[in-house]
C-alpha cells in the first residue's frame, strides 16, 4: 500500500533537524489534525521496534497527520549528543511546531502532542509553553528521576565536582561508564555532559503539565522497570486525567500485543479529542 510521507527538515541555531511527516492517504479536502511526536532519551524518531513509525502510520490511516523527528544530536539530525539538554529538546519541539504551523494542509487548531519517556517529560514542558488541543504521555519520566547518578548533587557546582572527580567510588549501572578523555558519562555509547544534569535542576515537568488546558491521557506499562508507574500516576493526577496501565508492559512496550494496545488507545484518544 502506498504511503503519503514526506521528509521535512528545519533549523535550530544553525543545526538541522530531520523528520518524517505522515499524511492521510485520502485527498485532503480541508486541513487535517496533526500530532507532534517526541522521542525519548538516547532514542530517535523511529524508537525501538519502529514503534513511532507504527503509531504515525496508524494515525495517518485514520485521518490524522503525524510528525516525528530527531532532536539535535540524535538520529539523523545535526549536532552531538553531548550538547543535549532538556531545554534544547524543548527548543527543538517548539521549532518543529513552528514548521508545522506553516503548512496549509494542517489544522493548527487541532494539533496534538505525544511524548515517550524523556520525550514525555519534554512534551509536558512544551505543553506548558504552547497550546495543544490534546496531550498524551507514554511512560513519562521527570527531571528528579533523570538526575540518576548525580541525584545527591544539589547545585551546578556539585555536579561539576562529580565530573571533575570522575565519580570516584560511584557504582554505575552496567550501561554507564565515565569517559575521562571527553569528560562525559558514556550511556551505552551516548556522551552525556554535566550540562544535561545541570539543566535538570529546578525543572518541574509535572507542574508544567498541570497548565495544559486540552484533553490528556497518560499510558504506562505496569512492569516498567526504567520509569516507575508511580511517575505516570503523578502526571495523571496533575493533568486531572486517567492513567491507562498496560498490564505486563515494560518501558518501551516491547511486546506486539502491548504495542497494539497502546496504538488502539492513542487512536481512540486523538480520534475523539482532535
Amino acid at each position: 500500500m502506498p504511503l503519503n510521507e514526506q521528509w521535512l527538515s528545519f533549523d535550530v541555531d544553525n543545526q538541522r533537524c530531520h523528520g518524517m511527516l505522515h499524511l492521510p492517504l485520502e485527498p485532503l479536502e480541508k486541513p487535517v489534525p496533526c500530532v507532534l511526536m517526541l522521542h525519548g532519551f538516547t532514542g530517535q524518531a523511529l524508537e525501538p521496534h519502529r514503534f513511532f513509525a507504527h503509531i504515525a502510520r496508524a494515525f495517518a490511516a485514520n485521518g490524522i497527520a503525524a510528525f516525528r523527528f530527531d532532536y539535535r544530536g540524535s538520529g539523523n539530525s545535526e549536532g552531538d549528543f553531548s550538547e543535549m539538554t532538556a531545554q534544547r529538546e524543548v527548543q527543538d519541539a517548539r521549532a518543529a511546531l513552528r514548521l508545522l504551523e506553516t503548512r496549509a494542509d494542517l489544522d493548527r487548531a487541532r494539533f496534538g502532542l505525544l511524548g515517550l519517556s524523556m520525550g514525555g517529560m519534554v512534551a509536558a514542558l512544551t505543553a506548558g509553553l504552547e497550546p495543544f488541543k490534546a496531550l498524551s504521555l507514554l511512560a513519562p519520566t521527570k527531571p528528579q528521576h533523570m538526575l540518576g547518578v548525580v541525584r545527591q548533587a544539589k547545585s551546578e557546582s556539585e555536579i561539576d565536582a562529580l565530573f571533575d572527580s570522575e565519580f570516584a567510588g560511584t557504582q554505575f549501572p552496567p550501561v554507564i561508564r565515565f569517559n575521562s578523555r571527553r569528560k562525559v558519562l558514556d550511556f551505552g555509547g551516548n556522551p552525556v555532559s554535566s550540562g544535561f544534569f545541570k539543566g535538570l535542576l529546578g525543572l518541574d515537568s509535572v507542574k508544567s503539565a498541570a497548565t495544559h488546558q486540552g484533553a490528556s491521557v497518560v499510558i504506562h506499562g505496569s512492569d516498567d522497570l526504567t520509569v516507575p508507574v508511580a511517575i505516570g500516576q503523578e502526571y495523571a493526577h496533575a493533568l486531572k486525567t486517567r492513567l491507562l496501565e498496560i498490564a505486563g508492559g515494560n518501558h518501551t512496550f516491547d511486546d506486539l500485543e502491548h504495542q497494539n494496545q497502546v496504538i488502539q488507545q492513542l487512536l481512540g484518544f486523538y480520534g475523539s479529542s482532535l
